[in-house]
């Protein structure tokens, strides 16, 4: 089995994609030698916030000495970044080596009867391999959808369990309400951890955290935002001080300060457990967080910046930053959105702030046609353009962008990631 092929083996899984559960995971790693039990876990759920705060509090527990996994998903530009440790993907070479020990697995509980996992249980169960097969204390674990049934919540209670900000997505699965949304989030909360949520939360919302708290006999840490002092913000990031720490989040936008304070609770916990985690510490590790496609800086020439906002909460978070951060640029815009979300509330938001609107599909089988993105955003910006590809898309901003305007390309994170390897080679001049 060579790379290409073990991609293409875990690809061709999506067809076992069967009723949400937890059985099929557990048998897999049951056989595997039940590697989840080998870690300590911080666990991360939420509708928006969780590969930031997971890649927070992973530089956290890296900067404390421990040997941390990470689980992001879904990736930006490489399948490998799915999985890593101590921020550095897993490699070509090994990503083969485990998915070829994950596929005799499979086998073995093919043989005995049991459900063949889904694309997402294989990739979870193979990273716990990895992550035990490579001796790492902790795993910073972002949850993939929702919590009660997602494949990550197989682990026991984990140190901390983070709630973070709970809005409107995936509704088909989890609930029409904040209050059965959060509910479903809160399938990560076990009588053992401690519970930390976001600053901002919606009361509906906080209060079914709560509500699951007291029921399970855990702690509830609400970050107190009327601590927050901002100091400076910009396109570098904010720094600001939270009860008695100062530290830089280098991620633009007001949003990741709220972000940094709950990951700022969620690290105090752990030193209270006994971990060996400072304030110093906690504020180094904020600093040096390495986090992509969140209000990412990709190219100077237009200045261009991407963001992978594609629901309602994350999409108005950026509409913030382009009023405060961005007001003197004007805006040159490339956004493609999947089908599946909340596109007609989207797009408004993007196209009514842009100079001009370049519509594109994203690679993927669930994408909105470019043609009703335009139709959509039309309504609302009165200079709009529709590509048939995402380097046609990202070429036609970049000839529109003066002096003074900024390229920013949003939307589903298979449009900006493609959008981002494009640029790169545009860097190079290797375009091909």
């Amino acid at each position: 089995m060579n790379y290409a092929e073990a991609l293409e083996y875990i690809h061709g899984t999506k067809k076992f994609s069967t009723k949400p559960g937890l059985l099929r995971i557990e048998n897999l790693l049951h056989e595997m030698g039940d590697p989840h039990k080998k870690m300590k876990y911080v666990h991360i759920a939420g509708t928006n916030g969780k590969g930031s705060s997971t890649a927070m509090m992973g530089s956290i527990l890296i900067q404390a000495g421990y040997k941390t996994g990470m689980f992001i998903s879904p990736y930006l530009e490489r399948f490998n970044e799915r999985m890593q440790i101590n921020n550095v993907p897993i490699s070509d070479d090994e990503l083969v080596k485990f998915t070829m020990k994950t596929k005799n697995h499979i086998q073995d509980m093919l043989d005995k009867g049991m459900l063949h996992p889904t694309e997402f249980e294989l990739l979870t169960a193979m990273a716990f391999d990895y992550w035990a097969a490579n001796d790492c204390d902790f795993v910073s674990l972002e949850v993939g959808m929702g919590g009660r049934l997602d494949a990550t919540n197989v682990i026991d209670a984990p140190e901390v369990a983070m709630i973070l900000s709970i809005s409107f997505d995936h509704t088909r699965y989890l609930g029409n309400t904040l209050s059965e949304i959060a509910w479903e989030k809160c399938g990560i909360i076990k009588p053992g951890s401690d519970v930390v949520t976001y600053a901002n939360q919606p009361k509906e919302a906080l209060d079914k955290i709560r509500e699951v708290c007291q029921e399970r006999g855990v702690p509830l840490i609400i970050p107190d935002k009327n601590e927050v002092k901002v100091i400076e913000s910009g396109l570098f990031g904010s720094r600001f001080t939270y009860k008695g720490i100062e530290t830089t989040v280098p991620l633009m936008g007001e949003h990741q300060v709220y972000n940094a304070i709950g990951v700022i609770e969620a690290a105090r916990a752990l030193a209270r457990r006994g971990y060996n985690i400072t304030d110093e510490i906690i504020a180094r590790g904020i600093a040096e967080t390495k986090w992509v496609g969140r209000l990412e800086p990709v190219f100077d020439s237009p200045y261009c910046v991407i963001d992978a906002a594609h629901n309602p909460d994350s999409v108005n978070s950026l509409a913030k930053a382009i009023d405060t951060l961005f007001k003197d640029r004007k805006i040159v815009a490339v956004m493609g959105m999947l089908a599946d979300k909340d596109y007609d509330v989207c797009i408004p938001e993007i196209a009514s702030r842009a100079e001009a609107f370049v519509a594109a599909r994203p690679d993927s089988p669930r994408a909105l046609d470019a043609e009703e993105t335009a139709i959509i955003a039309a309504k609302h910006c009165s200079n709009v353009f529709v590509r048939s590809s995402i380097r046609e898309a990202v070429d036609k901003a970049f000839e529109l962008a003066g002096k003074d305007c900024m390229v920013l390309i949003c939307g589903s994170l298979y449009l900006i990631g493609e959008a981002k390897t494009y640029i790169r080679t545009l860097k190079t001049g290797a375009v091909g």
